[in-house]
């Protein structure tokens, strides 16, 4: 085994699993208003014809999820110049609040046009402290990590993505049972914003336990870079390009198949909310679970780049018969379905984290993480629209997808090939 750099493994584990919780919430602050598209977008924009709404709708997550480049600058500035746990903090609390209280918004019926500019306003406060959240995680996670485990508990902290839509199943489950039928329109979606008040005390609890990094400390903290993200575009823009490439691939196979589900299957299937849940449920819990497994075996290959253009390409490959498969509105087809598709996204989702830290420097990695993370992944959030628009085109939702995240898989791949050679169990420089 590669040395372990001198860090223990248990501390280190512990700042994953914090990062796995408060991941796990942030995307289920996102995922949960996908979780409800349909049925509130009517509420916000109000139209004559239900695809408009959406339509309408969708376009908000596209508008948050460029608050996020920007939250990426912040939030990196400050976490490489004072220290990155305080700011992590703050990103993981103001997310929080900026959640809950879309639950509290009035309707358009109730406030006209002030209801549909709150709730734009609170999605770019999203997507900003957003920005914070993930890039901190992957950033302290890999600083704590030993060297020769930093796939590992990447893959541990990567799997709280899927832990944010299992999230959502157990809140669209509690709302359903409180509020049924039509009282889901009324109020049931409101209790599903203010069901993520528990995970995000939980993660804050845990969160708040968590030391500072030493790397951080030891290498930094005495001198740190005047404008962090200055230095990155500067010395590292090649590879803010490559990162953001990959990332925007991803993320859309992220949202325009994982999250995009329970869209997809209400507009287009008659599989009832339960099922729908189940099938969001075994897709995710496949990737829970096996986003460690699937890390760490870029720690035993000794590679991380090679690994990620492979999925890539086979997820493009496989993306028209996953689609076209789960268009027949099967249940059992459709959550045997999800469920590869959570194996493959898990794969290698998790191991971007220890891709991205190994090739920077701590001085930076911050700014550079969570900007080239958030600017690609704030490209893809036009995936749920454009997939919807290209349904409608060309008549046929699953090629709409498939054109969509195919050429998305493939772009990825070839990015991730262009990255530098991999520094799998080296110290981080």
């Amino acid at each position: 085994m590669s040395n372990s750099g001198g860090k223990d493994w248990r501390t280190a584990l512990k700042v994953a699993i914090s990062a796995n919780l408060g991941w796990g919430f942030e995307l289920f602050d996102l995922v949960v208003y996908l979780y409800v598209a349909t049925t509130i977008s009517p509420l916000f924009f109000p139209s004559s014809s239900k695809i408009a709404s959406l339509l309408l709708f969708l376009l908000t997550i596209v508008i948050g999820y460029f608050a996020r480049p920007l939250g990426g600058i912040f939030f990196g500035h400050y976490g490489d110049k004072i220290g990155r746990k305080r700011i992590w903090f703050v990103s993981l609390l103001g997310m929080g609040i900026a959640t809950t209280l879309i639950g509290f918004l009035p309707t358009y019926n109730q406030a006209g046009i002030l209801a549909t500019l709150l709730l734009i306003l609170l999605r770019i406060l999203q997507g900003f402290f957003l920005a914070g959240e993930w890039g901190g995680g992957m950033t302290l996670v890999n600083e704590f990590s030993p060297s020769n485990l930093r796939g590992l508990m990447s893959g541990i902290q990567q799997g709280g993505a899927a832990l944010g839509l299992i999230f959502a199943v157990i809140a669209s489950e509690i709302a359903s049972s409180l509020a049924p039928g039509a009282a889901f329109t009324k109020y049931g979606w409101r209790i599903m914003f203010w069901f993520g008040i528990i995970p995000l005390i939980i993660a804050l609890t845990v969160r708040w336990k968590v030391g500072e990094s030493i790397e951080w400390l030891t290498k930094v903290a005495d001198k740190p870079e005047k404008i962090p993200i200055a230095t990155v575009l500067k010395k590292w823009w090649k590879l803010v390009i490559i990162a953001a490439v990959v990332l925007f691939s991803s993320g859309s196979i992220y949202y325009g198949i994982i999250a995009y589900m329970p869209t997809f299957f209400e507009l287009y299937t008659h599989l009832s909310i339960y099922e729908i849940d189940n099938i969001v449920l075994a897709t995710n819990l496949i990737w829970l679970f096996l986003s460690p497994l699937t890390g760490y075996l870029s720690d035993v290959l000794k590679m991380r780049k090679i690994l990620i253009a492979i999925i890539g390409f086979v997820i493009g490959i496989l993306i028209y018969p996953i689609i076209n498969s789960l268009y027949t509105g099967s249940y059992i087809l459709s959550i045997l379905v999800g469920m590869l598709v959570g194996f493959l996204f898990a794969f290698q989702y998790s191991i971007f984290p220890a891709w991205l830290s190994e090739n920077i420097t701590t001085n930076v990695r911050y700014s550079y993480i969570a900007f080239s993370i958030n600017l690609g992944v704030a490209l893809s959030s036009f995936a749920p629209y454009i997939v919807t628009a290209l349904g409608l085109i060309f008549h046929n939702p699953v090629l709409g997808i498939a054109i969509f995240d195919i050429s998305a898989s493939i772009l990825g791949g070839i990015a991730a090939l262009l990255s530098p050679q991999d520094k799998v169990g080296m110290q981080l420089s």
